[in-house]
């Protein structure tokens, strides 16, 4: 069996349609493309940098162009997995309008593809997406210890502990591993009945105790600890400073970061309920070095029904 190919006809034979428009025609339609939108190579806004934490991704972009809106407002979208086109579901955990956002919640070792957008504020229509960006983190997310302390339940991946007992006790993270310089975040989600023992911070090492000290010994509130108390009090060194803020309550959020200085002192500024203090903590770390000083986060309650949260 054969095939032939059909014959190919000549130019002279192929319909040919020729249009010229006049310069009037073109300059309308141009015109009409303008006001409806313009064509560009990239996004007005494009991510520039990453910063990993435990258990987080700071995500910082800038905006790319000369047409950018005099208060702009971003919104950034991420999704777990390799940014492929139509195999991903990307979701909303920015808007606002500052320029970086750290997302928080993110599992180590896994990438996450991250997009971000701009407006003028007050308007409706978000600009084009800018370039994916994958980023991921190596460090885990805080965790209280488990199984050491009777008096304390841990859940959530070890995130959140509750107090069960009316027995004083302290309960600290799993390890040394709150680095000076990062945010540590203390979140209530239960609020019990306040004690003067009450409170939550950093240390530099929990104080060993026996089983029978274990129910007063308060590592939190003496030497090589910096705490906040249940009624507002902050603890230097187990002396208490004349600043306080208010009585942890339900939905409190306090939030620590660190700055190791020249001084080998730790600076330590504490945010809570729109109030911001900034105190210089003499933190003995012994022969460490700088990019070794860590620190070991805690709290200590009496009473049942506390439960807080760390990030």
């Amino acid at each position: 069996m054969s095939c032939s190919l059909p014959e190919v006809p000549s130019l002279a034979d192929v319909t040919c349609i020729s249009v010229a428009f006049t310069n009037s025609w073109v300059n309308t339609v141009r015109t009409h493309l303008h006001n409806y939108g313009s064509i560009l190579p990239q996004g007005p806004v494009q991510i520039v940098e990453t910063v990993e934490h435990a258990g987080a991704v700071t995500v910082a972009w800038e905006e790319n162009g000369d047409d950018i809106p005099e208060v702009p407002e971003y919104r950034l979208q991420c999704c777990q997995g390799l940014g492929k086109a139509g195999c991903l579901v990307f979701r909303d955990v920015y808007q606002g309008c500052t320029s970086q956002y750290t997302v928080r919640a993110v599992k180590p070792n896994s990438p996450y593809t991250f997009r971000v957008a701009m407006r003028a504020e007050g308007d409706k229509i978000w600009s084009m997406w800018s370039a994916f960006y994958v980023a991921m983190t190596t460090l885990g997310h805080y965790e209280w210890e488990s199984c050491k302390r009777p008096h304390y339940a841990v859940g959530n991946h070890n995130r959140v502990m509750a107090k069960l007992s009316s027995q004083t006790q302290c309960i600290f993270s799993k390890n040394c591993s709150y680095a000076c310089g990062e945010l540590l975040i203390f979140k209530v989600l239960g609020q019990g009945k306040p004690h003067m023992s009450d409170g939550l911070g950093l240390v530099v090492q929990p104080r060993e105790a026996t089983e029978d000290e274990e129910m007063t010994i308060n590592s939190l509130m003496g030497k090589g600890a910096f705490c906040i108390s249940s009624s507002g009090q902050v603890f230097i060194n187990g002396k208490e400073m004349v600043t306080r803020f208010p009585a942890l309550t339900l939905g409190m959020t306090i939030v620590y970061h660190t700055e190791v200085l020249p001084s080998n002192k730790v600076r330590v500024s504490i945010e809570a309920v729109d109030k911001q203090v900034t105190f210089d903590w003499a933190a003995d770390f012994g022969k460490a070095k700088l990019e070794e000083r860590n620190l070991f986060f805690g709290a200590c309650f009496k009473y049942p029904g506390w439960k807080v949260e760390v990030e």
